[in-house]
Formats: structure tokens, C-alpha cells, sequence
């Protein structure tokens, strides 16, 4: 979703559609639905510039840009496409369902340029929801439940800033630049305050993708324990900085911009 959004964004469009989210599961690289479009043969490029032409350009955009009518249909479907697979969780596996059993909105005109039919969208994703595992793990599913909703904000943040920079996936640079940039959050405040070299973060990013990939799966379990250990019933942002500032790969990364990873963890264990 953060993808669809974005790409309404960028497009300039009033609206987030069906195209859009369909999308945004191409751009969401290693998913079930990115495995099905891609053994279909749908180009991702090729679906961005025909989308472009599908919906009015709107200038100026709202703020707040609203879903429409089909998109918002597709995700109840995709709540009962979970409930029948019996699965906990809501995956771009069905969202992709939903958007074939809709079959409104800007989706289908995509899928028939790519020349993929409905029947074959579907056909394709029961036979690899048959053979392969499914996209998330209870245990991931039990993790992202217990993020607050900053927190989630948060991580929304680092994926559209991962995805913006056209990095295959989050990892533990984009959240702390994610961090850094939540005016609300206390943990936002006390990088700033630990002298955060935040220009120059964001423009190495921007030049390269940095070497922390694989570690935001291991800061995110860590950050649930800590607060489950504290007695929190939610996973706040302090404990997001306090879990990367703990990690290994974390402390190197701030470490290079100019902050202590152990007077952070002070500083953040001190406003408790």
C-alpha cells in the first residue's frame, strides 16, 4: 500500500486505484504476488508508463490522497481471500486474489496490456500458494501487531524512502533515517540531540545503498522482546533505536555519522 501510494504520488494522480497497488506488488520485490506477476512476464516499467495514461492528472494534489471505490472493495476482498486460506495475515498474495476477484479498477486494464488474463492471474497464484511456503511467518505477524502505531509509521517511512531511492528493500539505514525525520518521535529527538549527521546519511544513500541489509528482521525481534520485557504492551520507537543502536551493524552505522551508540542508549534509557 505504501508503494500504491506513493506511485499516486509521483503520478500525480487524484486517486490511489486497483493499478496502483497492482503496482506496487511488482515494485515489492521477493513477495509471493511479485513471484506470480513475475513468472507471468508482467514488466513493471512497462505497467508504470501505461498507468500513467489511466488516470487524470490532478494539480494541485490533495495531501491526504483518498482510495477509491474499486481499491477499497479489493482490500476487503483480500481480508476474505486470508480468512478462506486460513492464514493471520494480510499478503500481497491476496491482495493479488482480491484484485483478480474484483476485477475493477485500473488493475484489469494493466493485466490485459501485459496480455494476462483474470483466469491466469488466479490460476497462476493458487499453483504457487500450493507448492511454496506463504509470505510472512505467525511469528512476523505476532512482531508487526505489537508495533505502536509511531512505529508503524515509522517503518512505512523507511520502506518509501528505501523505495524512492529504488533500493531492493529497507534495512537498518533507511530506519534510522526514517527515525531521525519523525518530529514526533522521542527517539527522533535524542539523535538530534547526540549530533546526528543527518545531510550526511541521507546523502550517502542517496549515492549508494549502504551495507546493513539482513539486520532490520533481527532489530525488529529484538526491539519486541525489550519492550515485552519491560512490561510494554506496545513496541515503541525508543525501543526501535535502542534494539539498532544495540545491533552490531547499527552501532557501526551510527558510529559513522557522529553518534555514540551507547550514550544514545543512555540518553534514551534516562527519558523513561
Amino acid at each position: 500500500m505504501t508503494h500504491a501510494r506513493v506511485l499516486a504520488r509521483d503520478q500525480r494522480h487524484g486517486v490511489v486505484d486497483t493499478g496502483h497497488l497492482l503496482v506496487g506488488i511488482l515494485r515489492t520485490e521477493g513477495s509471493i504476488g511479485w513471484r506470480v506477476l513475475h513468472e507471468l512476464e508482467m514488466d513493471r516499467a512497462a505497467a508504470e508508463r501505461r498507468l500513467l495514461d489511466l488516470h487524470p492528472r490532478v494539480d494541485p494534489l490533495p495531501t491526504l490522497i483518498p482510495m477509491s471505490v474499486p481499491l477499497r472493495m479489493a482490500l476487503v476482498l483480500a481480508v476474505e481471500e486470508s480468512t478462506l486460506l486460513g492464514h493471520h495475515y494480510i499478503g500481497t498474495e491476496h491482495l493479488l486474489l482480491a484484485l483478480a476477484r474484483g476485477g475493477e479498477g485500473s488493475a484489469p486494464q494493466l493485466l490485459y496490456s501485459a496480455e494476462i488474463t483474470l483466469d491466469q492471474l488466479r490460476r497462476q497464484m493458487r499453483r504457487v500458494l500450493q507448492a511454496g511456503p506463504t509470505e510472512i511467518s505467525l511469528e512476523a505477524a505476532r512482531r508487526l501487531a505489537r508495533l505502536s502505531e509511531l512505529s508503524r509509521r515509522v517503518l512505512n517511512r523507511a520502506t518509501q524512502i528505501a523505495d524512492d531511492l529504488e533500493h531492493a528493500q529497507a534495512d537498518l539505514a533507511h530506519l534510522l533515517l526514517a527515525l531521525s525525520q519523525e518530529q514526533r518521535s522521542p527517539a527522533g529527538g535524542v539523535l538530534r540531540e547526540c549530533g546526528l549527521e543527518m545531510e550526511h546519511l541521507a546523502a550517502d544513500m542517496a549515492r549508494r545503498p549502504l551495507n546493513t541489509s539482513g539486520a532490520l528482521d533481527a532489530v525488529l525481534d529484538d526491539a519486541v522482546r525489550r519492550a515485552e520485557g519491560l512490561g510494554s504492551h506496545y513496541t515503541g520507537t525508543d525501543h526501535l533505536l535502542i534494539a539498532l543502536a544495540r545491533d552490531r551493524r547499527g552501532a557501526r552505522l551510527l558510529r559513522r555519522y557522529g553518534v555514540d551508540p551507547k550514550l544514545l542508549i543512555a540518553r534514551l534509557e534516562q527519558r523513561k
